[in-house]
């Protein structure tokens, strides 16, 4: 499954949403929604319409990883949504994991604490495996707030 969803503010292409199913060696699948662009306070919105149409109403009942290698801003909108997003995922029983942070990204999750709530990785795979081995909840790993290692 695949599904892609640009995202305009004030007449340009800002960010865009990707979603597909990574599989296990066991045949399991885990969502993961890669961000480009920029997300703000005019695209933010966008992320939770964006899973209500690809998953469906309940989303918030699977894990989820958020892939963000892609991503070249976020500001305060989308980390709240993170948290927000994270909070109804933990009443459901389910994991939110965040991938491949880079650059600035990275340091404003790392300033604002937010790798201490939601586990970052630095690599998809990562995420999936962690997800699969079914040892939940996923404590957050080590995080640093540098660059990301190539």
């Amino acid at each position: 499954m695949s599904a892609s969803s640009p995202i305009s503010a004030y007449g340009r292409s800002a960010a865009q949403l990707d979603l597909s199913l990574e599989c296990t060696a066991a045949g399991e699948e885990f969502p993961v929604v890669h961000l480009s662009g920029e997300f703000d306070i005019d695209t933010v919105p966008e992320i939770d319409r964006f899973l209500r149409r690809r998953l469906g109403p309940f989303y918030h009942r699977r894990h989820l990883i958020l892939d963000l290698e892609d991503v070249r801003f976020v500001d305060s909108s989308f980390v709240g949504y993170v948290v927000t997003l994270v909070t109804r995922l933990h009443g459901h029983g389910r994991e939110l994991l965040v991938t491949r942070p880079r650059g600035h990204v990275r340091q404003v999750l790392g300033a604002v604490g937010l790798p201490n709530v939601v586990p970052v990785y630095d690599s998809i795979d990562e995420g999936v495996e962690i997800l699969a081995s079914g040892r939940l909840p996923v404590i957050p790993p080590v995080f640093s707030a540098g660059s990301a290692p190539l």
